[in-house]
C-alpha cells in the first residue's frame, strides 16, 4: 500500500484511478542513492522513470560558457519529494537530456521505461492520463526553464544598458 500512496502523491500519478495505480506500483522498486551520485548522465540511454521519494536532485545540462573550455554542470531545475524525473525513459529516442545529480541523500520509486510503456500500451486509458499528466509536467518544467532563461537574459541586458548609459 506504500508504494501505492506514494504514487497517489507524485505529480505524475496522482488522480489516477486505483487500478491503474496497482498496475503501476508493481513495476516500482524502491532505490537509494549518496549525496553527489549521479542518478543518470545526459545523453545516456534512458532506461527507468524516477519518483523522487525523499532529497533533492538537480536535474543539469553540460553548459559551455567560454568556448574551448571544458563544460559545466549547470542545474536548470531542482526536484524534491513527490516529483518525477527520467521522462525521456516513456519517449523516444529514450535517451536522457539532462543529469540527475543527488543533492542531499535520495530515495526513489523507479520504473523500468519499457515496462510502463507496455503498461501504457496494454491499457490505454492508463496511458493516455499518464501521458496527459507528463505532457503537463513537462509543459511546466519548459515554462520554468524560460522563465529563467528570460529573467537571466534580462539581467544580462539590463547590465549592457547600465554600461551604455555611463
Amino acid at each position: 500500500m506504500a508504494i501505492i500512496d506514494t504514487l497517489k502523491s507524485s505529480e505524475l500519478f496522482e488522480g489516477l484511478e486505483t487500478g491503474h495505480l496497482e498496475k503501476v506500483s508493481v513495476l516500482c522498486r524502491g532505490g537509494s542513492y549518496k549525496e553527489g551520485m549521479m542518478v543518470f548522465k545526459e545523453g545516456d540511454e534512458a532506461a527507468e522513470f524516477y519518483v523522487l521519494t525523499g532529497g533533492r536532485v538537480a536535474l543539469e545540462m553540460e553548459v559551455c560558457p567560454v568556448p574551448d573550455r571544458p563544460a559545466i554542470p549547470t542545474a536548470v531545475e531542482v526536484v524534491t519529494k513527490g516529483d518525477c524525473f527520467g521522462w525521456s525513459a516513456l519517449v523516444e529516442p529514450h535517451v536522457y537530456t539532462l543529469s540527475a545529480r543527488c543533492m542531499t541523500n535520495c530515495t526513489v520509486l523507479a520504473i523500468k521505461g519499457d515496462m510502463l510503456r507496455k503498461a501504457m500500451a496494454d491499457d490505454p486509458s492508463l496511458g493516455y492520463q499518464a501521458m496527459k499528466k507528463l505532457t503537463q509536467l513537462v509543459s511546466l518544467r519548459l515554462a520554468h526553464t524560460r522563465l529563467r532563461l528570460i529573467s537571466g537574459l534580462g539581467l544580462l541586458l539590463l547590465g549592457k544598458e547600465l554600461e551604455l548609459s555611463e
